[in-house]
């Protein structure tokens, strides 16, 4: 999709990590499927400023240090602590009518195109 930003260049902040997305473009709107699997709905926000969709949340460890003690970690490969991701929307959208939901790990935001930008937070719904 031209003008999505491969998430590979965009900056960390302030160490946060950078989750892996997909974004889909129709005619009336675009998709975006976020991977977060661990993160808590409520560890999660999701918001659109100036013609991009901006997803930051904490991914909380599962193990305290005090479980860890005389471990020694083979392999690290999930990422834990905030995380934090922008992506560009080449359209305005109308957040009155966007949904969010979550299943099986991928958050999910659905836009419809709009006349001009509204900036706002989105609330997320969690799918069972």
């Amino acid at each position: 999709l031209a003008g999505i930003t491969d998430h590979a260049l965009e900056p960390h902040k302030s160490g946060a990590w950078i989750p892996n997305a997909d974004v889909y473009e129709s005619d009336d709107a675009i998709i975006i499927k976020v991977e977060l699997a661990g993160i808590d709905k409520d560890s999660l926000q999701v918001r659109t400023e100036s013609q991009a969709v901006i997803i930051e949340g904490v991914r909380r460890e599962p193990y305290g240090r005090e479980s860890l003690a005389g471990y020694r970690f083979r392999q690290m490969e999930i990422e834990y602590g905030p995380f934090h991701r922008t992506i560009p929307v080449p359209f305005a959208v109308d957040t009155d009518k966007a949904h969010t939901s979550i299943q099986n790990g991928i958050l999910k935001i659905s836009l419809p195109r709009a006349k001009e930008a509204q900036p706002r937070k989105i609330p997320i719904t969690m799918d069972s």
